[in-house]
């Protein structure tokens, strides 16, 4: 409108974009495997979620106590991430006849950090987060069950980060054969 030759108008104003929504958990199941490289298995199983796992079929294999740079046996999967965003690894797992010689596995990424910056438990090289089922000697085993990274009844493992945001792979060799996993978050 004119006002004693003043001109108003409106001013155009484009708002702010909203805030990000906050990133939910990455849930993998065991039909989402990208690969699955030797003696790794996808096998339906009612009682797993999604109703397949993935299965490192026990083989009387010796315990491998370092992760390989280039394993024989391995699944992978993809995922994104957000770089700077702390992630906690849990896995949903089962071991052959309920036995502590059967549950664990090493874990690696693409592309992870630990808390301080550094590389660690990267694809290609000897550095792994160690996942145990039985978060204890002697906690015992019975089914499916969640379990971190970390070792000892409540510890949870180190926060995982990544250098950069965007499609991440994780892949997990054997430590112990006769594992399954159905989730991984």
């Amino acid at each position: 409108a004119t006002f004693d030759q003043v001109t108003v108008r409106a001013a155009t104003v484009t708002p702010p974009p909203p805030p990000p929504a906050p990133a939910s958990e990455v849930v993998l199941y065991a039909s989402d495997a990208t690969r699955l490289v030797g003696a790794w298995t996808l096998q339906s199983d009612a009682a797993a979620a999604g109703g397949q796992r993935v299965w490192l079929p026990g083989a009387g294999r010796a315990k491998v106590i370092t992760a390989v740079a280039a394993p024989a046996d391995y699944i992978e999967f993809t995922f994104n991430a957000e770089a700077g965003r702390a992630y906690r690894l849990w896995i949903r797992g089962r071991a052959l006849n309920d036995d502590w010689s059967n549950d664990s596995v090493h874990v690696q990424f693409s592309g992870s950090l630990n808390a301080e910056g550094a590389a660690a438990y990267r694809i290609g090289s000897t550095s792994s987060a160690e996942y145990n089922l039985e978060a204890c000697r002697g906690c015992g085993l019975a089914g499916w069950g969640w379990e971190d990274n970390g070792w000892g009844p409540n510890v949870l493992g180190p926060e995982i980060y990544f250098a950069v945001t965007g499609l991440q792979t994780i892949r997990i060799q054997n430590r112990e054969d006769g594992l399954s996993i159905d989730q991984i978050v």
